[in-house]
């Protein structure tokens, strides 16, 4: 089961702005002993100062004790595929190429994409499988793993957003 949580999705009917959130908080490791840990997560937001706040209110679930936000970042992720089963997140750099008939010439379009998946092979299957209705030819040059340990869209992609609301 694979859900989109794209700027392109049909469900959307709104601009998802991507923020890439640095958290630090102490945890107790596999010894038993209390380290530093430093995890990086991607937050769906308006602006920075929700992006912060939301980071913060997800985080208190699974964490006890001082956190603190190290940095926010805006990311540039056009395509977000989540699968159930997959345990880490991929960044895949995709392109093709576009004819501009006013200048005619031909240009190369480059994307990032983020897609859950167990190995880098299953990762560009899978931005394969999504790109293949695509009517140009696509290119993916780089598939590499993530520092994300997990995404977090401010609507979820299985809700349907009312006309009526936007």
């Amino acid at each position: 089961m694979s859900a989109c949580f794209s700027t392109f999705a049909p469900n959307y009917l709104i601009m998802q702005n991507w923020f890439t959130c640095k958290v630090k908080y102490q945890k107790i490791d596999s010894n038993g002993k209390m380290s530093r840990a430093a995890e990086t997560y991607l937050v769906d937001a308006i602006n920075f100062t929700e992006a912060e706040k939301r980071i913060f209110e997800l985080m208190e679930q699974y964490i006890s004790g001082e956190m603190e936000v190290i940095g926010i970042t805006r990311s540039n992720y056009t395509e977000i595929f989540h699968y159930d089963s997959g345990q880490y997140w991929f960044k895949a750099k995709v392109s093709w190429s576009v004819f501009d008939e006013k200048s005619s010439k031909e240009t190369k379009v480059n994307n990032q994409m983020l897609v859950s998946a167990d190995s880098v092979r299953e990762a560009y299957d899978r931005i394969s499988e999504n790109l293949e209705t695509m009517l140009v030819p696509v290119e993916i040059s780089l598939v590499a793993l993530s520092p994300i340990l997990d995404v977090f869209p401010l609507f979820n992609p299985n809700d349907s957003v009312d006309e009526a609301s936007v």
